[in-house]
């Protein structure tokens, strides 16, 4: 007998047993896989990209000097009001959505153009755990990113009134509970348009198409009646806002939701997606040669 033959008869692959071990090591080991390719691809140059530019926006602003030698802001309460203004318009309006749009909805259609999705559908790992591993992972990368980036400039906020500013701030409460406001609000949106765009990337071929359609639609919430402004996911972001925004002239004035039902809509959302995820990958037949 050779070695060969010694080693088949006596070596015994490990027994995989299915259960929540199992699975909790493959969605941990998917997670770790997505996670980095999130963060670290040619894919996430422009989610770096956008990031920057609010961060670039409050560093000019932090250090500018008006003619007469002053902070371009009045007072603090000025400058977080200016902050809300930024937050709601720029950040949360285009640099989480568009972040957002360009992660999730690579997680499954980048796979199937680089025409690697079936190097996962081939291995033993159920359904869910593969688009509930991809779908955290993506939440963590944007939330990682677009977070970071909203405590950057929330800190620049306070950089033209000194340590003391921020110190009494924060010893009153109202930086903690403003900056935990707006991590929170970037969590939920991270997790709403995420769970849409990640659908979205595996339902349509060219998920531009879509993401327009739904960039359009949040931008013209304002002025959509009541009953339409409910299936807008920035509707309820912007309830949670500590700072509360004029929208304008032609804005349709509605009483902004309590914040239990943005919070549950929220994870509804991404629940109610995730699941049409699932199903639509359950019946996903890759054809690279359509691609």
């Amino acid at each position: 007998m050779n070695t060969g033959e010694f080693v088949a008869d006596n070596v015994k692959a490990p027994m995989l047993t299915p259960g929540l071990s199992l699975w909790f090591r493959q969605l941990l080991a998917i997670f770790r896989i997505e996670f980095g390719k999130a963060l670290i691809s040619r894919r996430a140059f422009a989610c770096y990209a956008l990031a920057a530019l609010p961060v670039l926006i409050f560093a000019i602003a932090a250090f500018e000097l008006d003619e007469q030698g002053e902070p371009p802001f009045e007072s603090i309460e000025r400058a977080r009001q200016i902050y809300g203004y930024i937050f709601s318009s720029l950040i949360l309006g285009a640099v989480i959505f568009l972040g957002s749009a360009s992660i999730f909805t690579t997680l499954f259609r980048g796979e199937i153009l680089d025409r690697s999705i079936h190097y996962y559908l081939l291995t033993p790992v159920r359904r869910e755990i593969l688009v509930t591993a991809k779908f955290l992972a993506g939440l963590a990368s944007a939330f990682v990113l677009f977070g970071l980036c909203t405590l950057i400039c929330f800190l620049l906020l306070y950089l033209p009134f000194g340590m003391e500013q921020l110190i009494s701030d924060i010893t009153s409460g109202i930086a903690i509970q403003q900056l935990g406001l707006y991590l929170g609000i970037t969590l939920l949106a991270c997790m709403g348009y995420g769970s849409v765009f990640m659908a979205t990337g595996l339902l349509f071929r060219n998920p531009l198409i879509p993401i327009m359609v739904v960039a359009s639609w949040e931008l013209i919430h304002f002025i959509l009646p009541p009953a339409l402004k409910v299936f807008s996911i920035i509707f309820y972001l912007k309830g949670l806002l500590p700072i509360p925004l004029d929208e304008g002239p032609l804005a349709v004035i509605v009483s902004p939701p309590p914040v239990w039902v943005s919070i549950v809509g929220m994870f509804g959302l991404s629940i109610v997606t995730v699941l049409g995820t699932i199903f639509l990958l359950k019946r996903l037949e890759v054809k690279y040669t359509d691609e």
